[in-house]
């Protein structure tokens, strides 16, 4: 319906109303916390009931696990919990789950731990801003992963 007219956004916020959600849940990585409320902003000024829960959700150190830190330096750091995050949002009843720019891996936890329908409007990519499209769009990629001709 809305083909080429639309952003992902808009398209989102399309389909809830076209399947009458009206509680969305957005589960997000802490490095999009700033975008994520401008996503949260956006549906709830479309009339969508918003509950977001950051993947840091829980607090639980790295260190109490024996994982590596990305900062070693920083005297404490915090796991992700894409499996807390997909619980916050049940107990929560939400009718679609939004994953915001969460890591592989934790997107597919996240994603199976919901009850709610899973869409994806961000995905992780820090080399390429977030847009993992470019690296078969752009030349120097296709190059540099040996996919071009």
């Amino acid at each position: 319906t809305f083909y080429m007219k639309h952003t992902r956004l808009q398209e989102t916020a399309d389909f809830a109303k076209r399947m009458g959600y009206h509680r969305l849940g957005l589960g997000f990585c802490i490095g999009i916390r700033d975008e994520a409320a401008l996503i949260a902003k956006y549906f709830t000024k479309e009339g969508f009931d918003v509950v977001s829960v950051c993947c840091k959700n829980c607090a639980i150190n790295k260190d109490d696990l024996g994982l590596t830190r990305v900062r070693p330096e920083k005297p404490f750091e915090t796991m992700c919990n894409p499996k807390g995050q997909a619980k916050f949002l049940n107990d929560q009843h939400v009718e679609l789950a939004i994953s915001a720019g969460l890591c592989v891996g934790h997107d597919a936890l996240f994603a199976r731990a919901c009850e709610a329908p899973v869409t994806t409007f961000a995905v992780k990519d820090r080399v390429l801003g977030n847009n993992p499209m470019a690296a078969i769009y752009a030349g120097y990629w296709r190059r540099k992963l040996g996919l071009s001709e």
